[in-house]
């Protein structure tokens, strides 16, 4: 009973995490910019926002963003931290298929349990490679 439920655990938390990096990637608050103190700015309503994909300012009411389409000009680890995110991303799709075919309650025809932690296995370094990548 306790390995079933650390399972079920240790599942939904390396899927909430997968969401979360994707989730981060999509977004485009990693960097929150402001010519006065961020009081006066929340304000004034003259926030701007930088994403690795598009930059955003926010003025009076209005969201406007300015996508980054020009790869050569951005800085270098703009460009590595895209490459490593959508690595993350991708890399946590199999990890997680994995980790669902390996859950207690699912039983896929007559294998033999060696197989199941085998892929048990291939599945958590794929998780701990997305958390070292992303």
């Amino acid at each position: 009973m306790v390995a079933t439920c650390l399972h079920l655990a240790g599942f939904v938390c390396s899927f909430i995490g997968w969401i979360g990096v994707v989730v981060a990637t999509a977004t485009n608050d990693w960097v929150v910019t402001c010519g006065y103190t961020i009081t006066t700015c929340r304000k004034m309503d003259e926030l701007g926002s930088k994403g690795l994909w598009a930059d955003c300012v926010m003025a009076t009411g209005l969201y406007h963003c300015k996508p980054l389409v020009d790869i050569l000009i951005l800085p270098g680890y703009v460009q590595a931290c895209r490459a490593l995110m959508i690595a993350a991303s991708v890399l946590g799709l199999p990890a997680i298929f994995l980790l669902i075919t390996v859950l207690p309650c699912i039983r896929m025809g007559h294998e033999p349990g060696a197989a199941k932690y085998r892929r048990s296995q291939l599945g958590g370094i794929l998780i701990i490679l997305l958390g070292k990548v992303g």
